[in-house]
């Protein structure tokens, strides 16, 4: 919102309210102008309180009942001071509510995993084998997990787009193949012929990899593997996936650039932190 629209509510709001720095009370707003409180309590209004989802951030800011609700505009006031625009602050403070507040659960007991068991570090993929940026995360997902051999677990859940005419075909020859211990290999070779996808192709990868190719071929016609990629889509949506691929670190959804550089020290980052 502008401050040319927001001005005029900001001036009827300051002669009904002389104490307007109330409207967040414990929050430091300090060289702020009456827009930009204006504009950072209507940001308040639209976000859940932590504390109480039932709430918003504004009403358990102004109960003083949340002090993470206050940390958050205390967050977003400071980079108003800082220059950003309103919908840059918003940007910011919706990536810090998520990184605090926000932790997903996912069902891991069949799914793929690279890594030991128990591991601190539990990263999450969600990709699609046609998806160029995948084919880019699975080489960096690879140097991150040579990195922290034992403190990094990797988990693959399929999230195949409709676009892609063997996206689907690709995770069920992946899910077929790790019923007979070779998941890794099919999704190394797959993303390694990207452009090169088939159904003979995938038989013949089974056939590369010295699987039971006649179990192989009624396996990724089952209907059990169809259902298990649609209970990863819809644990995807659940947990704001919003394209591929998608990565969560310990149940958080991770927001920062997907270069080895960037996630080893995010995982450096974290694992400095006492364990929990």
């Amino acid at each position: 919102m502008s401050r040319a629209l927001l001005a005029p509510l900001a001036a009827l709001l300051l002669l009904c309210s002389p104490a307007w720095g109330q409207a967040l009370p414990g929050v430091d707003v300090k060289d702020l102008d009456a827009d930009e409180i204006t504009a950072l309590s209507g940001l308040m209004r639209e976000g859940a309180c932590p504390c109480d989802t039932q709430k918003s951030l504004l009403e358990c800011i102004a109960a003083k009942s949340c002090p993470a609700a206050t940390e958050l505009a205390d967050y977003g006031a400071g980079k108003l001071r800082d220059g950003l625009g309103i919908e840059q602050v918003r940007a910011a403070v919706v990536r810090k509510y998520l990184e605090d507040h926000v932790k997903y659960s996912f069902e891991l007991g069949d799914t793929p995993r690279k890594g030991p068991e128990g591991a601190r570090i539990v990263i999450v993929e969600f990709a699609d084998f046609e998806c160029p940026h995948c084919a880019i995360m699975r080489g960096t997902l690879e140097t991150i997990a040579k990195q922290f051999p034992n403190d990094v677990a990797i988990y693959f859940k399929q999230f195949p787009l409709g676009h892609n005419a063997h996206s689907h075909p690709a995770s069920r020859a992946t899910l077929a193949a790790h019923r007979q211990g070779r998941f890794w290999q099919m999704h190394d070779l797959i993303f390694a012929n990207q452009g090169q996808l088939s159904p003979q192709r995938f038989v013949e990868f089974a056939t590369e990899l010295g699987l039971n190719v006649d179990k192989f071929k009624k396996d990724i016609e089952d209907p059990a593997i169809y259902a298990q990629i649609e209970r990863d889509k819809k644990e995807a949506i659940a947990a704001n996936l919003t394209g591929t691929p998608t990565i969560y670190v310990n149940g958080r959804l991770y927001l920062d650039d997907k270069t080895p550089e960037a996630i080893a020290a995010y995982i450096k980052a974290q694992l400095a932190k006492p364990a929990q």
